[in-house]
């Protein structure tokens, strides 16, 4: 079974967050840690959680080492088919994705496959 998708982002402004839906259910209901992979200017690359990664997005060529990884809380609601992030913390920002764009990224199989992301609570 390949590795679970992104299908869309809600870029939730009032409670400063990202909403990531999924294809399918792989973790338990609750709050639990994650990591967050950043690229260059705020891009967000990846979440881990609960041992599962979630491309996102690929690194600005020519950025691929200005990355770092940040420890976060996340929430995994009813369903659990969503990761609730934080958009900032202390020292960090995800300034992509903003909301209400799509984009192209590859997947495990070669292929290519478009999320997007929408503004909510504006």
């Amino acid at each position: 079974m390949s590795e679970p998708s992104v299908d869309r982002i809600t870029v939730d402004l009032r409670a400063n967050r990202l909403i990531l839906d999924i294809d399918r259910s792989l973790l338990a209901v609750g709050r639990t840690p994650a990591t967050i992979d950043i690229g260059a200017l705020g891009r967000l690359l990846g979440v881990e959680v609960g041992g599962v990664y979630l491309s996102i997005s690929d690194p600005v060529p020519g950025s691929e080492l200005q990355g770092r990884s940040i420890e976060v809380g996340s929430e995994i609601p009813e369903g659990c088919r969503q990761v609730i992030i934080p958009r900032r913390g202390p020292g960090w920002e995800l300034s992509f994705p903003s909301g209400n764009q799509c984009w192209n990224k590859a997947d495990a199989d070669g292929g290519i496959r478009s999320i997007c992301s929408v503004l909510t609570g504006v």
